[in-house]
């Protein structure tokens, strides 16, 4: 018994050591500044967590509520969240002693002294796996890492759907836009063929004239029809996306917002800025976050495996209520027991051991790899939606500035056209050029809206690790998703 106790004492020493794991932060080198146009209006990145709310279209908000409440991309990364939680409860559980209650009966003959009788016993069994190398530490520490990248991962899910909503919310408000040009570019070549229709049974115009008019005002006419199946198929879309019925979708766009009076007042370039450095802003990116926290874990694994390759101690003990009757006998007794005490050390094995820590070293590698690849990647990103929204800055000028040239060109040429001093294919050519300067103002604004949304992404969606961490700690999934204000903005 005496050995026995001073076995505990040393047991508990031996715990403190540990085996050597990978480092888990690694150096990579990001540039100090942004090698990238500024914007014109500087924000603030702290300032994304009510980037939704400054559109001030409820009903944006309220068909992002609904896309995250029926979304299997958030249902599945929350899952994962919960699967990590248990994990992480399971390792720290796997860590500590162990202890059941137990209930035992048996008959029969124990020892040639004891006649046969049945025994009957409760009490407490307790058993406890030490880890003399640091391994339950690091078992824990992977399951809180892996779970932190899981939340990491909801947060990601829940922006992407945000933005896919985002996208396609302002693509149907654009392509009615678009309809509306190409309805009255249709109107416009009707009416020019019908006056043709007329002039040419007066006999003032030629067939070959009038055919080319009849030609222009069916052209007009196809390109109404696919833009109009265009916008038809987006509402299909919105409808699938967001989980409700397609009439519902209508009356909705029916009522929101004036879509060109929000874009002309110039709030879109106040929404986003990028004023800090590269380091700060990638903290607000959920895959850096991930990739981060996986390589704590693949670290933490290593460990673990390089661990199993040691001697490990198990430790036993019980205390139990005995009661025996048979043979005339009838007796109540208690008993206990610590031990046994195992130090086992695998001898037969060992190379599957091995192989077992040379691919956890392996998964470290890579998770290190995936770790600098995605820094460099997110520093690419935010650089690329800031040069495409310099260019875009840029050409929004210049495209405005060919849509009012381009317009009264037409009219000159209309005008001219209609006391005789041009032809029909003076007119057609000019109204082809405004046709594709007023298209192109449209285009340009879906593209200034998209890119607007990628530096969104880019920047992570003001992800807040602490924060999303709480807003996972409840059991109700439609707690996250049910109020917009805690949308990821």
């Amino acid at each position: 018994m005496k050995r026995m106790l001073v076995a505990l004492p040393a047991s508990a020493v031996l715990a403190a050591c540990s085996v050597a794991r990978p480092p888990t932060d690694l150096a990579v080198e990001l540039p100090e500044r942004w090698a990238a146009p500024p914007l014109p209006h500087q924000g603030s990145t702290e300032a994304l967590g009510d980037w939704w709310a400054r559109f001030d279209d409820p009903v944006l908000s309220d068909w992002i509520a609904r896309a995250q409440r029926g979304s299997p991309d958030i249902a599945s990364a929350r899952a994962q969240v919960f699967a990590a939680r248990a994990a992480l409860a399971g390792a720290e559980a796997q860590g500590r002693p162990q202890a059941s209650a137990v209930a035992i009966a048996s008959r029969g003959i124990t020892d040639t002294t004891t006649p046969l009788g049945t025994t009957l016993s409760a009490g407490v069994q307790a058993s406890w796996a030490v880890g003399l190398w640091g391994e339950s530490s690091a078992r824990v520490g992977s399951a809180q890492a892996q779970q932190d990248a899981a939340g990491a991962r909801w947060h990601e899910a829940r922006v992407l759907v945000a933005a896919e909503v985002a996208q396609a919310y302002f693509g149907q408000r654009l392509c009615r836009e678009q309809l509306v040009v190409v309805l009255r570019d249709r109107d416009s070549r009707r009416v020019t063929a019908d006056s043709n229709a007329v002039t040419e049974r007066a006999g003032l115009t030629a067939p070959a004239v009038a055919a080319l008019a009849r030609a222009s005002a069916a052209e007009g006419d196809a390109r109404w029809r696919n833009q109009q199946a265009q916008c038809e198929r987006q509402i299909k879309a919105i409808a699938a996306l967001t989980a409700q019925p397609e009439a519902q979708v209508r009356a909705q766009l029916d009522g929101a917002p004036d879509l060109n009076a929000w874009l002309a007042s110039g709030r879109l370039d106040r929404l986003l800025g990028v004023n800090a450095v590269p380091a700060e802003v990638l903290r607000q990116r959920p895959d850096v976050y991930r990739a981060q926290r996986e390589l704590v874990a693949a670290s933490d694994d290593v460990g673990v495996a390089r661990a199993a390759l040691r001697p490990g101690l198990t430790l036993q003990g019980s205390v139990l209520r005995n009661r025996f009757s048979g043979g005339g006998l009838q007796f109540t007794a208690n008993s206990w027991s610590i031990g046994p005490i195992t130090l086992s050390l695998p001898l037969l094995g060992r190379d599957a051991l091995r192989a077992s820590a040379d691919s956890a070293q392996a998964r470290y590698e890579a998770a290190a790899s995936t770790y600098a690849s995605t820094l460099r990647r997110a520093v690419s990103e935010v650089e690329q939606s800031l040069v495409t929204l310099s260019g875009l800055s840029e050409r929004l000028m210049s495209t405005e500035a060919a849509q009012a040239g381009y317009n009264r060109s037409f009219e000159a040429t209309e005008a001219r056209y209609r006391v005789g001093f041009a032809n029909l294919n003076e007119l057609e050519e000019a109204r082809r050029l405004k046709l594709n300067a007023d298209s192109s103002v449209v285009a340009l604004q879906q593209e200034r809206l998209n890119a607007w949304l990628e530096l969104y992404v880019a920047l992570g969606g003001g992800f807040d690790p602490a924060a999303t961490a709480d807003a996972m700690n409840t059991d109700d999934p439609n707690n996250a998703s049910n109020n917009v204000a805690n949308q990821p903005r």
